[in-house]
């Protein structure tokens, strides 16, 4: 058994070297160093041919002295670190990020080989699992130092580049053969995923023959990603990891779209994600990531034209996994690889989509993304016939329906449009399937699920959540499209058609409580216009829906207990069902959460932003409730109001609950104290 955990610690010294090797290869090229040994970006000088001629040689010593075991391995692995640290510090100065992250993987390496970890336990029989313990963290170390630089590769516009695309595949290629046992192992009982992981080599090959290097190199990393997923799946730290997310619900939020956020803003930051002749601020870019991750559709950039096809992508995923939510796309991940979540991911879940039956959580968590993808779909079909009946060719008609059908569905927002959606302001039947998306995505899950039972002919009396939904979303709905058509009448509205007016006036109703689509001029609407707005997005959507805000039940639950209250303390009955107090607690905490978030964030805008109070406060009431829309001030805002509203997006999406849950201890009562009496009102 020591045999085999040296053996496996030997292949992972190996792969570590070799990757760091090629690695330090990659960056020469992406290191700008305009005065120094290596140069600037893309050009290879002679230094820095030689020292990229010198690490390859130097890391398949390396690599060759740890597989045998040679006394020296290690040794020579610290001088190799160490070299090409120096090799890459005079960077720092001239391009401090590249250059950083490049020396920290570096010192990383360093770290392993002063403080080598200790043996693992025992391998068991299982083949898969045999796999795992020898060749799992080897492949696991090589796979990540792949996709770094193919992430590289295609971020930096160096795929047209014959060395470096021989680099990244050699990498690609070292992956899959180490990988190869694990996938024929897994085939039997894992078709499906071994297939997720194969397929894109197909694709990449087809995209290479068309001259698309690096779409191909994407869609490899995609199938490394997969990949990757497989072999964790049977490790048990991520039993561990999992687990202790499982029992902190509300950490597991916020680091979900934190990660998911400064992901977003390292692939936003890359050049390929600009349009030509165009550069993302690092500011912007986490700003633009926060509002995709978020939902939310804020942006200080104009989309469509600052951002490459890339760029649009990476915003595309960020919405989608925002939208569906981190935590039940891991879920959906861990059951098609076949795990179990047990009792406490099934009450993790259940906390994250609000269930009263945690039992269900699995069951609607598979529902949840099944249903949006088919729903995203027909919105993708529906819209991309329109767009291509507009003019648009084949492709970019098909690109342009997804992209919009699923920023409609997850209550984004994002547009590749200038104007938002007001060029379609005379055409009911683009407004409709947007608002239709936005309506549905907004409803939450759970109508989803009752409405598809109920087709599929199974008699499932509405909740009390279902029938609450329905009922404050349609009062909300036409309330909103009433005070729209009365106060814009003859403002923003004025010189459309009585039908037009009334699409417009429904459209931007549902679109004022969730999404961040504008078929007006947001800018002219009347300051009474703009307060009701700011109510309603203050509301929001429902719970387990992809929009944000207080949320539709919580309302309710709100004007529940005042009635209570002005009847003198009689039981809140909602539909016929008597409303816990515990539940009327935790709206009013929500409520006041969010009202204490909106507070401290107008008021450092209001010393930050030399604005109108008005904007300002729309801007905090959009940000909070991941809505989106925006009256100018998004894009006046400096630096400090930019961070302002990227935590009010980032406390929007994860809830001001789910903050106070995971800054706060709950403490158990020791003492007991008399009631008192208080003057109230």
């Amino acid at each position: 058994m020591a045999l085999r955990r040296a053996r496996s610690a030997r292949k992972l010294e190996a792969t570590r070297i070799a990757g760091a090797a090629l690695l330090c290869v990659l960056a020469q090229f992406a290191v700008a160093m305009p005065q120094g040994h290596f140069g600037p970006p893309d050009v290879i000088t002679p230094a820095g041919a030689a020292y990229s001629a010198l690490a390859v040689a130097l890391g398949a010593v390396g690599a060759w002295a740890h597989l045998r075991g040679r006394a020296w391995a290690h040794g020579f692995a610290l001088l190799f670190y160490s070299a090409s640290i120096g090799a890459f510090l005079p960077a720092l100065e001239s391009d401090p990020v590249r250059a950083a992250a490049l020396v920290g993987w570096l010192l990383l390496g360093v770290a392993r080989q002063l403080f080598p970890p200790a043996g693992d336990e025992a391998v068991p029989d299982d083949p898969a699992a045999a796999w795992r313990a020898a060749w799992g963290a080897a492949t696991t170390q090589l796979i990540l130092v792949t996709l770094v630089a193919t992430a590289s590769v295609v971020g930096f516009r160096l795929s047209a580049r014959p060395l470096a695309q021989g680099v990244c595949l050699a990498l690609n290629l070292g992956c899959l053969a180490l990988a190869g046992p694990l996938l024929l192992r897994l085939r039997p009982t894992r078709k499906a995923l071994v297939g997720a992981a194969i397929a894109p080599w197909a694709l990449a090959l087809v995209l290479a023959l068309l001259g698309q290097p690096g779409p191909a190199f994407t869609a490899i990393g995609a199938a490394q990603v997969v990949t990757l997923g497989l072999i964790w799946a049977g490790e048990r730290v991520t039993d561990e990891v999992l687990g202790y997310f499982y029992e902190h619900p509300a950490l597991l939020t916020c680091a979900s779209f934190a990660g998911l956020i400064l992901l977003g803003t390292l692939l936003l930051s890359f050049p390929a994600s600009a349009a030509a002749g165009a550069r993302i601020d690092p500011l912007d870019a986490l700003f633009t990531a926060t509002s995709a991750a978020c939902v939310t559709g804020l942006v200080v950039l104009d989309t469509p034209a600052a951002f490459s096809g890339w760029g649009h992508a990476v915003l595309l995923l960020l919405i989608q996994a925002g939208g569906l939510n981190i935590m039940v796309l891991s879920t959906f991940a861990a059951l098609a690889l076949g795990r179990r979540l047990g009792l406490r991911g099934e009450l993790a879940l259940g906390q994250v989509l609000d269930l009263p039956v945690h039992r269900t959580a699995t069951q609607l968590a598979v529902f949840i993304v099944v249903s949006t993808l088919a729903i995203e779909a027909v919105g993708a079909l529906l819209l991309g016939l329109w767009f291509a009946a507009d003019g648009a060719p084949g492709l970019e008609a098909a690109w342009l329906g997804l992209f919009h059908a699923v920023s409609a569905f997850c209550n984004a927002g994002f547009a590749l449009r200038s104007d938002s959606l007001v060029g379609l302001q005379r055409d009911p039947f683009a407004l409709g399937v947007v608002g239709a998306l936005v309506v549905l995505g907004g409803l939450g899950f759970s109508v989803m699920a009752t409405a598809w039972l109920r087709l599929r002919g199974e008699r499932v009396p509405p909740s009390l959540q279902v029938r609450l939904v329905l009922a404050v979303s349609t009062g909300l709905l036409a309330l909103g499209a009433g005070a729209f058509l009365l106060l814009e009448w003859d403002a923003s509205l004025a010189g459309l058609g009585t039908l037009d007016k009334l699409t417009n006036a429904l459209f931007q109703s549902a679109i004022a409580r969730t999404a961040g689509f504008n078929s007006v001029d947001l800018g002219g609407l009347e300051r009474s216009t703009l307060l009701v707005v700011c109510a309603l997005m203050v509301i929001g959507a429902s719970p387990g829906s992809t929009g944000g805000g207080i949320k539709t039940t919580t309302f309710a639950v709100l004007v529940g207990t005042v009635l209570s209250a002005v009847r003198g303390g009689a039981p809140i009955v909602l539909f016929g069902r008597t409303i816990p107090v515990a539940l009327a607690y935790r709206s009013a905490a929500v409520f006041l959460a969010t009202a204490a978030a909106g507070f401290a964030g107008l008021l450092a805008l209001l010393v930050t932003q030399p604005l109108p109070f008005e904007q300002l406060l729309f801007e905090v009431c959009s940000a909070l409730g991941t809505v989106g829309l925006s009256v100018g001030a998004t894009g006046a805002l400096d630096g400090p109001g930019k961070l302002v509203v990227i935590a009010l997006m980032f406390a929007g999406r994860v809830g001001p609950l789910t903050l106070v849950l995971l800054l706060g201890r709950p403490a158990q009562a020791r003492v007991g104290y008399p009631d008192a009496r208080l003057m109230i009102g």
